[in-house]
């Protein structure tokens, strides 16, 4: 955060004695440094970074080998202090800022234009004298005497700026003291805008007061030229910004007056908030760009390291109808040219809409009942050849819009959250052609669902007529006037359709067998081409493609959710409860049998811990009964084929509700952890910076652990132990037949079946690699990833003494990974939290803060102090960085894991069976 005061020199006498200045105040100046700069600062061509709220300057200093790049917010005056965002690294000579070594900067660029080239914007020169303000040793601030140049399109201008920047052992107090003292003894003029903002007011020729600033008009400007309601909207609010009245511009615009005035009126309320589109601020949780080493310049063109697909390979792989894609994109298509003199869309959206149609219903194989949003997720993490990072943001929200216009009514209001919910990472232009694109999606898709295709369309006076091959009931024409809703609130104008004439709808009938018959000829000679050659395959695999199919959706079905966890299991610095230590495995042991084994171990050791959790002196005691719980669910898992799953499932139940009663405390005692953690390697003066949070943590385990030891004195609790006690004693209830009704042999040995699970294990964590190497990545895919190494790396620790050395090398890689995807979560769910108590003073998630809505941080925290908040916030900034750094650093984990030489050593461990 940078927070300066600024001022416009108005005399050279002034200058002259600013310059000369050997004390401010009642604080000391250091020598001055002089120093020539020259500033570029760069944005896309639609200006994207400007339109997010925020500029970007590569800053060349005279006597440097290098450049500094920054980012830094717009606008952030108040009350005679600029207090903006700012992001700062050094940039080696001959790089590229897209090389920017600070991933954080190359990452938040990437997020501002969705990957859409830097062009110089304008530049400046500038003459600095830099003095450090000092009390004693201490370093308040740092003071920049400016003699500006700015130049563009022939004209010149020169100004001078007293800037004074407050340094981290400065205070507000202090800054303040400085900045009256300078007002009362010299004539100055308070700067309301940093040199950018005042060189792009130059640049454009503008007044520095006008009814939008900077951000909003470059905002607008992206929207103006697009031919729907909001860029109407925009239209509106650039000319009013240019002081036109709502007379002119009834007249001009041909809107009513009582709409422009109440526009302008809403607009001063709401500001940008009038528009659906979401800004870098609200960006996507779920989803992070994986930037990185893929950032490439546009001198250093090459192919991506990410995997690209193309549409039709994509479609195959995840089993939708090929028909009724091809169908879906023509009809789409066809509208698309019949209502282009209302959309008056080019070429390029006419691409992007023919990839939304056709690969629309991917997500169907992964989970049908939320299509579209699996979609997304398919394409954001399996980049469509050819397309860059903006098309593919816009072709995945074109189709997530989908599941809005099925299932809600489309109005203003649930049009604006449910937009703002997706989180795109668009330009605000770029959002509204999807929009766009996105209706004309919602109508061919109804057509290609009801079998009839369109026709020809026809424009009349407010109204578009699209005509109907195939029968139209009174039924279809009621589906179609729903569907196209949205149609008429993006344009003011009602779609009409009608049934086509008879001999058009044959001539169209006629067309139609034709290519569908010099389809299938192609097919067939593809087949006898495939024949000759020897590539045709057989039909076994396409079988074994089917069975897998169903495996994996079986076990996905099969899979419970976990709760969420903040503690994983560390390095003992005592006595911990591991399995295999009590546990010896035989090649020839019967997996029921020594599945009942490991559930007596374990259920032992979370006895063991039950006396200390509840006397709760030592929160290791809680950690260590948990992990046991956790090892005998892991076990049921592993063993499930084995067992009776309907004698299992109560005492699983009982499990379940153990676990869930000892999560919520767990979970606090490692958020104090870290937060403690966080405190020791601050100053001794900020020892306070989170003594609210502190009160509340402490407040809300007090509530968790009363919850806990009601649970474990209760009735619930003592039966459950008893029931799993008795069936532990006596297992045979819970065992398997290691034969059928046939008399069949069983394989149940664990040589004859570890391998095949280990392997499955394997593939549990390998099938994420589609979900994970892509240029997005899901966060909830991360925290499903973990389970399943922890999956693995239980599955290896239950057979250790059986498969070697390798299996225990094997065992601590698993849980290097798991740990850093455990603490990948445990961040992710932290400043959830620490996000919604800033806001509310309470703990809790955004989801539960949405269901209460609870007040703000300064109405819900009594005698709250600024101080306490601003400690917060450094400390969900902190929490932020380890979050960028953990992302930064995942690839290197996942390729240590999920490389050919980890399925080598676990061939090697297996041997030992034999």
């Amino acid at each position: 955060m940078e927070i300066e005061s600024k001022f416009l020199v108005m005399e050279e006498t002034d200058f002259q004695a600013l310059e000369s200045l050997s004390k401010l105040a009642s604080y000391s100046l250091s020598e001055a440094k002089i120093q020539l700069n020259e500033d570029i600062f760069f944005d896309t061509e639609n200006r994207s970074i400007m339109a997010s709220g925020y500029y970007l300057r590569v800053r060349k200093s005279s006597g440097e080998n290098g450049s500094w790049v920054t980012i830094k917010s717009l606008g952030g005056f108040e009350g005679g202090t600029h207090r903006r965002e700012e992001y700062v690294s050094f940039l080696p000579e001959g790089t590229s800022v897209l090389a920017c070594p600070d991933s954080r900067i190359r990452d938040l660029i990437f997020e501002f234009t969705a990957g859409l080239d830097l062009f110089p914007l304008l530049s400046l020169k500038q003459k600095r004298v830099i003095r450090q303000v000092k009390m004693g040793k201490r370093i308040i601030a740092e003071t920049y005497l400016d003699r500006v140049n700015l130049k563009s399109k022939g004209r010149e201008k020169h100004y001078n700026e007293f800037e004074v920047e407050l340094k981290s052992e400065g205070s507000s107090e202090e800054l303040e003291t400085i900045r009256l003292f300078l007002l009362k003894h010299y004539n100055l003029a308070e700067s309301t805008f940093s040199k950018f903002e005042r060189a792009f007011l130059f640049m454009e020729n503008l007044p520095e007061k006008t009814f939008l600033n900077l951000r909003e008009r470059v905002f607008c400007a992206q929207l103006a030229d697009q031919k729907n309601m909001y860029g109407k909207q925009a239209q509106i609010l650039m000319e009013l910004d240019k002081e036109k009245s709502c007379e002119e511009l009834s007249l001009l615009l041909k809107v009513p007056q009582t709409k422009i005035r109440a526009l302008r009126s809403e607009f001063k309320e709401k500001r940008l908030s009038i528009f659906p589109f979401t800004t870098y601020k609200e960006k996507d949780p779920e989803f992070h760009l994986q930037a990185g080493k893929n950032c490439i310049s546009k001198k250093e063109k090459k192919a991506s390291e990410f995997k690209q697909w193309n549409p039709e390979s994509l479609l195959e792989y995840y089993g939708a109808n090929k028909n009724r894609a091809e169908k879906g994109r023509e009809y789409a298509l066809t509208l698309f040219d019949g209502l282009s003199v209302c959309h008056r869309l080019g070429q390029e959206e006419r691409k992007l809409l023919g990839l939304a149609a056709f690969l629309k219903d991917n997500g169907n194989s992964i989970f049908p009942g939320e299509s579209a949003r699996m979609s997304r997720e398919i394409l954001l993490t399996h980049p469509v050849k050819g397309l860059k990072l903006h098309e593919i943001l816009m072709l995945s929200l074109i189709i997530e819009l989908q599941d809005l216009f099925v299932s809600h009514y489309v109005s203003e209001k649930n049009l604006i959250s449910n937009l703002k919910g997706f989180h795109t990472g668009l330009p605000p232009g770029l959002q509204n052609k999807a929009l766009m694109l996105a209706a004309i999606v919602s109508i061919s898709d109804l057509f290609a669902s009801l079998k009839i295709q369109p026709g020809k369309i026809r424009s009349l006076e407010n109204v578009l007529e699209i005509e109907i091959i195939g029968d139209v009931t009174e039924k279809t024409a009621k589906k179609f006037e729903a569907q196209s809703k949205l149609w008429k609130y993006l344009y003011g104008s009602k779609l009409l359709f009608s049934q086509a004439a008879e001999d058009e709808k044959v001539l169209i009938e006629k067309e139609s067998e034709i290519k569908e018959s010099e389809i299938k000829e192609s097919e067939i000679k593809e087949i006898e081409t495939k024949k000759q050659a020897g590539e045709e395959k057989k039909p076994e695999k396409k079988q074994e493609r089917k069975e897998k199919r169903l495996e994996k959706k079986q076990a996905e079905e099969e899979k419970k959710p976990e709760k969420k966890q903040a503690s994983r299991e560390k390095k003992p610095e005592k006595k911990k409860c591991r399995p295999d230590e009590k546990v010896t495995v035989k090649p020839t042991d019967s997996m029921a049998q020594l599945a009942c084994k490991i559930f007596s171990y374990q259920f032992s050791c979370m006895l063991s811990h039950e006396e200390g959790t509840i006397k709760g002196e030592d929160i290791e005691e809680l950690h260590d009964m948990r992990v046991a719980v956790r090892r005998m669910r892991a076990a049921a898992k592993i063993f499930e084929a084995y067992l009776d799953s309907e004698q299992l499932e109560p005492h699983l139940k009982g499990l379940r509700r153990t676990l869930g009663s000892l999560g919520d405390v767990r979970d606090l005692d490692v958020f104090r952890e870290k937060a403690e953690k966080y405190l020791k390697t601050l100053p001794p003066e900020h020892e306070h910076d989170l003594d609210p949070l502190v009160a509340v943590l402490t407040e809300e385990r007090e509530k968790a652990r009363k919850n806990m030891l009601d649970y474990l004195d209760s009735e619930k609790y003592r039966t459950f132990k008893r029931d799993f006690s008795d069936v532990l004693a006596s297992p045979e209830t819970l065992i398997l037949p290691a034969t059928n009704k046939k008399h069949d042999a069983l394989p149940h040995r664990v040589r004859e079946v570890l391998p095949s699970i280990l392997y499955a294990r394997l593939a549990d964590i390998r099938a994420y690699s589609e979900w994970v190497e892509g240029p997005y990545i899901s966060v909830e895919r991360l925290h499903r990833l973990r389970i399943a190494a922890k999956g693995m790396r239980y599955t290896l620790e239950f057979f250790e003494s059986v498969l070697g050395e390798d299996a225990k090398n094997l065992i601590k890689e698993l849980k290097t990974f798991q740990d850093h995807l455990g603490d990948l979560h445990d961040t992710v769910v932290a400043l959830d939290l620490l996000g919604s108590y800033l806001r509310t003073g309470e703990w809790g998630s955004v989801e539960s803060e949405k269901a209460s809505g609870k007040k703000k941080f300064s109405e819900g925290v009594e005698g709250s102090a600024e101080g306490n908040a601003e400690g917060i916030e450094s400390y969900l900034e902190y929490r932020e960085e380890e979050l960028q750094t953990l992302l930064n650093s995942f690839p290197d984990a996942w390729g240590k894991i999920c490389n050919g030489n980890f399925r080598e050593r676990i061939e090697n461990a297996v041997k030992n069976l034999y």
